[in-house]
C-alpha cells in the first residue's frame, strides 16, 4: 500500500490554477438543470449556449438488507490489513480484478454473481479461461445466484444468497459491493432541460450530442458507454470542438481497447465472437494458445495465456481481438493500431515480430492455419 500511494503521488493531478489561468471558472456545488440553457448551482444560477453532462458513474444502490455492510472498492483498495476471507458481490471486472488480487495474496475468495458468468462483456473463450484460472488460485465462483441479505454475526459478516441448488451462507471479514457502476444522472433534473435518459445512461449521437442539440453527455453517464477513463478523455476533448467550434468530430466506439487487470491480465478491443456471429457476420477465428510457442510464457515465467483474432470471412477485415496471459495489454494495443490503420488479417500477419518475445504468440495467432482432410494420407517412408 505505501509503494502504491507513493506512485500515485507521482500522477500530477490537473489543479484549478491551471483551469483558471486556462479561461476558466469553477464553480464548485452541485449542479441541476433549471431548463435546457439554465444550470443552478446552490443560489448560483449559470447560463450556457452549449453544456456538457460528465458527471460519471456511482456505485448502484441495491435494495437488500444489510447493503450497507459491503465496502465499495475505493474503501477497500485503502485498507491497510488483509481480511482473512473476501466475498465479492459482482463477477464483473472490478470484482474479479480484486478476487484475483486478494487471492493471490493468500485471502480466501468467494465471488457471487448474479449470471451464469463472469465478465460478462469479455469474448465466451476468454470468460472461461479466467473461471479456470480463477478456479486453480482457489477461487470459489457462485454463479447464477442472487444476494439476498447480509447481516452482523459477532465479528463477520453473514452473506445470504439463492444459488440454483437451493439456500447460500457465507461468512466474511469483509464484503466488497462489485456490482457494476451505474450512470450519475439521479441528482441532475434533466427533465427540466428535456434531455431523455434511462438506467443505462444519457443517449447520444456519435458527435456526442444528446437528443436536445446543445447538450452533450460524455463519459461513464452516456448510455452503453465503455466505463475507461481513456474513453472519457478523448471523449472530453472532442466535445470541447464540438460545443466550442462548432465541430462535428464523431466518436468511434469500434476500437476501444479495453484491460482487465487480472494476474496474467485480459484485454481486448472490438467485437467479441458472440457479437460478431449475432451481427451475421462470416467469421475466420484465429487462435494461439501461448504453450504452444516457444518460447512465448516461458520468457517470463507465466505459460498461461492466449491470443484470439477475429477476420472476417472475405474481406479479412479484422474485427476484434482478444488475449489472457503476459503482456496481452500490448499485444492488443497492437491489434487497435492494425483495425484503426485499416489493415487485414493477411497484412497484420505479413509484419514481422520481434523474437523471442510474447509477440510471437501474436504472429501466430494471425497467421492462416493448414486444413487437416482426413481423406490426405500422408507418403509413406521409402516411396
Amino acid at each position: 500500500m505505501d509503494r502504491a500511494q507513493a506512485i500515485v503521488a507521482t500522477c500530477a493531478d490537473p489543479k484549478p490554477e491551471e483551469l483558471i489561468d486556462g479561461g476558466a471558472a469553477l464553480v464548485a456545488g452541485s449542479g441541476h438543470f433549471v431548463d435546457p440553457h439554465t444550470v443552478a448551482v446552490g443560489d448560483r444560477v449559470l447560463h450556457g449556449t452549449s453544456i456538457v453532462v460528465a458527471t460519471g458513474a456511482k456505485l448502484p444502490e441495491l435494495p437488500v438488507e444489510g447493503i450497507e455492510l459491503a465496502d465499495g472498492h475505493v474503501e477497500l483498495l485503502e485498507a491497510r490489513e488483509l481480511p482473512s476471507r473476501l466475498v465479492v458481490i459482482g463477477g464483473g471486472v472490478i470484482g474479479m480484478e480484486f478476487a484475483f488480487m486478494m487471492a493471490r495474496v493468500g485471502v480466501e475468495v468467494s465471488v457471487v454473481e448474479l449470471l451464469d458468468h463472469v465478465l460478462g462483456r469479455v469474448d465466451h473463450d476468454v470468460r472461461a479461461e479466467v473461471a479456470g484460472m480463477a478456479e486453480r488460485l482457489g477461487i470459489t465462483l457462485h454463479l447464477s445466484t442472487r444476494l439476498e441479505r447480509l447481516s452482523r454475526q459477532g465479528g463477520a459478516i453473514a452473506v445470504e444468497a439463492a444459488a440454483p441448488d437451493g439456500p447460500l451462507r457465507l461468512e466474511a471479514d469483509r464484503v466488497l459491493l462489485a456490482a457494476g457502476m451505474v450512470p450519475a444522472v439521479d441528482d441532475l433534473a434533466l427533465e427540466a432541460a428535456g434531455v431523455a435518459y434511462d438506467r443505462h445512461g444519457i443517449p447520444t449521437d456519435p458527435t456526442l450530442r444528446t437528443n436536445v442539440g446543445h447538450i452533450y453527455a460524455i463519459g461513464d453517464v452516456r448510455a452503453g458507454a465503455y466505463q475507461l477513463s481513456p474513453v472519457a478523455t478523448k471523449q472530453g476533448t472532442m466535445v470541447a470542438g464540438n460545443a466550442l467550434r462548432g465541430e462535428q468530430a464523431a466518436f468511434d466506439d469500434r476500437v476501444v481497447p479495453y484491460l482487465v487487470g487480472l494476474t496474467p491480465p485480459v484485454a481486448g478491443v472490438g467485437l467479441t465472437e458472440e457479437q460478431a456471429r449475432d451481427q451475421g457476420l462470416g467469421l475466420e477465428v484465429h487462435r494461439q494458445d501461448y504453450r504452444d510457442v516457444c518460447p512465448v510464457g516461458n520468457v517470463v515465467g507465466e505459460p498461461e495465456g492466449f491470443v484470439k483474432i477475429l477476420g472476417e470471412a472475405g474481406s479479412g477485415r479484422i474485427l476484434g481481438a482478444h488475449a489472457v496471459g503476459a503482456g496481452s495489454p500490448e499485444l492488443i494495443q497492437g491489434m487497435a493500431f492494425a483495425m484503426t490503420g485499416g489493415l487485414s488479417v493477411a497484412q497484420a500477419a505479413g509484419t514481422l515480430s520481434v523474437f523471442p518475445g510474447l509477440t510471437q504468440a501474436l504472429q501466430h495467432a494471425l497467421m492462416p492455419k493448414p486444413i487437416h482432410d482426413p481423406r490426405y494420407v500422408p507418403p509413406q517412408s521409402g516411396r
